[in-house]
C-alpha cells in the first residue's frame, strides 16, 4: 500500500528530464526578464576588461584577434539572435562614444564590425534553430509521457475491474464499465463547470471504494479550500493539514500509514487525501476521505480510488477539446475523439505533425477480413476507428507524431498484409486511401468532407 502512489502516478521519463535540463542550461526561456540585463552586463564587462588591458583601444579593433566579439557570440548562443544583435549594437555605441571622447577621431572599422556581426548572426540563428528543436523534442516526450500515464491507468483499471467482476456481477446490476461510461458522458455534458459531475463521482467512489464520509474540495482565490460535493459530514479541509501537504508534495494519493507521517500523533482528521490530477499533472481538485471501513484501507482499494480519480480528471480535461469533434462525429470512439484535438493542438503550437489515414473497402466478408488483418499491423500508439458508410467500410487510423515517411510505411505494411489475405487481389481491387494531416488548414473539416463523400 505504501507503494501505491508510485505505481499510479508514473514519474517523468529520464529522456524528458534530461532534455529539460539541457534546454534550461543552454537555452533559457526567451521571455526571462534577466536576459536583457545579462546581455548588458556581459557586454559592458567585456568592454571594461578591454579598457583595462588596452585603454586607448578598448574594443581591440586593431588587434590580431577580435576578443571583444566573444561576448556577443556567447550571448547569441545562449539567448538567440535578438540578444546577440543588441550586444553588437552596444559595442558600436561604445566605439562611437570612445571615438568622440578621444582626440584622434579614427575611421569607422567597417570590416571589424561587419565580420563580428555576421558571426553573431550565425551563432544566433544556430541557437534559435536548436531552441526550436529542443522545444519540439521536449513537447513530444511530454505528450508521450501523458499518453503512457493514461494507458497505464486504464490498464490498471481494466485489471482491477476484471478481478472484481465475478463477485460483483451477482450483487450489482451496474458494472464498472457502465458507471465509467456514464461518468464520461456527465463530464462532457457539464464541461462548463470546473468539476462537472462531482456528485456522480462521489457516488461512484462510494460504490466501488466503499467511502462513507468524504468530500471534494477546490482551491479558491482566497487561498482556502471550498467544498464542491460531499457524502456524509466530513470536516473542512484546512490549509495546514499535514496529510494534505504530503499529498501535494508527492502529487499522489496519501494516507495515514505513510512512513513520512509521524506515528505519535494523528496528523489529520482524514484517512486519505488524494489530489485529482490529469495526466499532465494539472490539479482540478482534492478528495478528502474522513471515514471508510477498516478492511477497505488496503492496497487494491486505494489503487482503485487513485485510478478512478485519474480517469475522471482526464475525462474532464478531454471534455472541452472533444466537444466539437463529437458534435461533428457523434459515433466516434472516446479514445479517437479525445486524441484528435490533442494532436491537432500539438501541431498548431509546436509544429509536430500527425496524420489520419483512411482506407476504404467493400462492405463484404473480404473487406471485414482486410480490416481485421490491418489492425494487427498498426503501430502501438495508433488509434483505429472502423466506420460503415453506405456500401463501404472505412478504417480511419489516427497516427500521432507521424510524418510522411511513417504514413508511407503504414501503407506499405498494409499492402503487404493484404497480399497474403485469401480472396483479396490488389490488381482488381486497388487499395483506396486518403490522408489528412494536422498541418492542413482545417483537418476536422477535411475529415468531415470525407464522410460526406459518396461511398456507394
Amino acid at each position: 500500500m505504501r507503494h501505491l502512489s508510485e505505481h499510479a502516478m508514473p514519474n517523468p521519463s529520464l529522456t524528458d528530464t534530461l532534455l529539460a535540463n539541457i534546454h534550461q542550461l543552454l537555452a533559457p526561456l526567451r521571455r526571462n526578464r534577466s536576459m536583457w540585463l545579462e546581455t548588458v552586463v556581459i557586454t559592458l564587462g567585456a568592454l571594461a576588461l578591454g579598457a583595462l588591458s588596452q585603454s586607448d583601444d578598448p574594443l581591440q579593433a586593431g588587434g590580431v584577434f577580435p576578443w571583444i566579439w566573444l561576448a556577443p557570440i556567447l550571448i547569441a548562443l545562449r539567448y538567440g539572435m535578438a540578444a546577440g544583435t543588441m550586444s553588437s549594437l552596444i559595442l558600436v555605441i561604445a566605439w562611437g562614444g570612445n571615438d568622440y571622447m578621444s582626440a584622434r577621431h579614427a575611421d569607422f572599422p567597417e570590416q571589424f564590425f561587419l565580420g563580428g556581426l555576421i558571426a553573431v548572426m550565425l551563432c544566433g540563428e544556430f541557437s534559435d534553430l536548436w531552441e526550436t528543436r529542443l522545444r519540439r523534442a521536449t513537447e513530444t516526450n511530454h505528450y508521450l509521457d501523458e499518453r503512457l500515464s493514461r494507458i497505464t491507468d486504464r490498464h490498471l483499471l481494466l485489471r482491477l475491474s476484471h478481478d472484481r467482476m465475478e463477485q460483483e456481477i451477482l450483487t450489482k446490476p451496474v458494472t464498472l464499465r457502465d458507471a465509467l461510461r456514464e461518468l464520461r458522458q456527465l463530464a462532457a455534458a457539464h464541461n462548463h463547470l470546473h468539476l462537472p459531475a462531482a456528485d456522480a463521482l462521489l457516488q461512484l467512489l462510494m460504490r466501488y471504494s466503499q467511502l462513507e464520509s468524504a468530500a471534494i474540495f477546490t482551491a479558491s482565490a482566497k487561498g482556502r479550500y471550498e467544498r464542491v460535493s460531499q457524502i456524509g459530514s466530513p470536516p473542512d479541509l484546512p490549509n495546514n493539514d499535514r496529510l494534505l501537504a504530503c499529498a501535494m508534495e508527492r502529487q499522489s494519493l496519501s494516507h495515514l500509514l505513510l512512513d513520512e507521517l509521524s506515528d505519535k500523533e494523528l496528523p489529520s482528521p482524514f484517512l486519505v487525501i488524494a489530489p485529482i490530477l490529469t495526466s499532465a499533472k494539472h490539479l482540478l481538485g482534492i478528495l478528502a476521505v474522513e471515514r471508510m471501513p477498516f478492511l477497505a484501507l488496503n492496497e487494491e482499494n486505494l489503487q482503485m480510488l487513485s485510478v478512478l480519480l485519474s480517469y475522471y480528471a482526464d475525462c474532464v480535461n478531454e471534455a472541452e477539446g472533444t466537444k466539437r469533434f463529437l458534435e461533428l462525429f457523434p459515433a466516434a470512439p472516446p479514445d479517437f475523439a479525445a486524441e484528435f484535438p490533442r494532436v491537432l493542438q500539438l501541431q498548431r503550437t509546436h509544429g509536430i505533425n500527425s496524420y489520419v489515414v483512411v482506407l476504404a473497402f467493400e462492405d463484404d466478408e473480404t473487406g471485414r477480413q482486410a480490416i481485421a488483418r490491418i489492425l494487427l499491423s498498426r503501430r502501438g500508439q495508433d488509434i483505429p476507428w472502423s466506420i460503415k458508410l453506405g456500401h463501404r467500410l472505412l478504417l480511419a487510423n489516427l497516427m500521432p507524431l507521424a510524418n510522411d515517411a511513417a504514413v508511407e510505411g503504414y501503407l506499405l505494411r498494409t499492402e503487404t498484409a493484404l497480399k497474403s489475405l485469401s480472396g483479396f487481389n490488389l490488381d482488381t481491387r486497388p487499395l483506396s486511401s486518403f490522408r489528412i494531416g494536422m498541418a492542413d488548414s482545417d483537418p476536422m473539416a477535411g475529415f468531415k468532407r470525407l464522410f460526406e463523400m459518396r461511398h456507394d
